[in-house]
């Protein structure tokens, strides 16, 4: 799985990023944030890929793109994304915010009634063009900004879905798996009591598994950003209860 030495530097990385681009905005006019530094790991490991704040000074992505549910969906099944027409920028730098704090979210509490973290996290991804898109893989992480409940850092706890491999136009997902179960950061879970401080993100990965970014993390790859910067996808994103089956991906045209 990821290697230790990829996350402390990255992590002290990520709030001198932040620092900087607090301190560019006060001293001068900016269409967005600078993006922080990568929370990355390399093409071997499932998870642990840092976000960009561009995407929170940007204009928010269409979630509204995919549709309603079906009407026979159980009202305990969460939607929680469903973007379409999305496209990495240069500033997301690999990483494509979904949600950010003080976003909409379907609940306000994923620990109770329903421990949605004891349950599965079906994601769908969908890419859409050009019809030459060079295969790649995508991944979902979610990283917590205020810490209040660890050790202050942010950006943690943090944890990601597996890497979806896609040859291009089509569609792929990830389904059937535990959220508990993905990857988690140091090993420690995500606090889905708060969402409310919970940044998701896309993650852009080459065909090897390499991030395609610039941040400094072993096994980077941004020469082939190239390869992947006209790329058009969609992201549906929808929260399963433990021990119930997934309506499918029928209910959510």
């Amino acid at each position: 799985m990821i290697q230790s030495a990829f996350r402390s530097p990255v992590a002290r990385c990520l709030l001198f990023a932040v620092a900087a681009a607090c301190l560019g905005a006060c001293s001068e006019t900016q269409s967005s944030a600078e993006p922080p530094a990568d929370a990355g790991a390399g093409a071997s490991s499932p998870g642990g890929a840092g976000p960009s704040d561009a995407g929170s000074d940007a204009e928010p992505p269409d979630a509204s793109g995919g549709g309603s549910p079906d009407a026979t969906v159980p009202p305990e099944e969460l939607l929680l994304y469903d973007g379409d027409g999305l496209q990495f920028t240069e500033a997301d730098n690999g990483f494509h915010a979904l949600i950010v704090p003080g976003d909409p979210l379907p609940a306000s509490d994923w620990s109770s009634p329903v421990d949605y973290y004891q349950g599965e996290m079906e994601i769908r991804y969908v890419i859409g063009g050009p019809a030459d898109q060079q295969p790649g893989m995508l991944q979902v992480c979610i990283w917590t900004i205020g810490n209040e409940d660890g050790d202050g850092r942010d950006y943690f706890p943090e944890s990601c879905s597996a890497e979806v491999a896609h040859a291009g136009v089509g569609e792929y997902v990830d389904t059937g798996v535990v959220v508990s179960q993905w990857w988690k950061n140091e090993d420690v879970p995500l606090v889905f009591a708060h969402p409310e401080r919970f940044r998701i993100g896309a993650v852009l990965r080459g065909q090897s598994g390499c991030n395609v970014t610039t941040y400094d993390v072993a096994g980077s790859c941004w020469d082939e950003w190239p390869s992947y910067q006209n790329m058009i996808f969609r992201v549906t994103m929808v929260m399963v209860p433990p021990g119930k089956t997934f309506s499918g991906w029928g209910s959510y045209p």
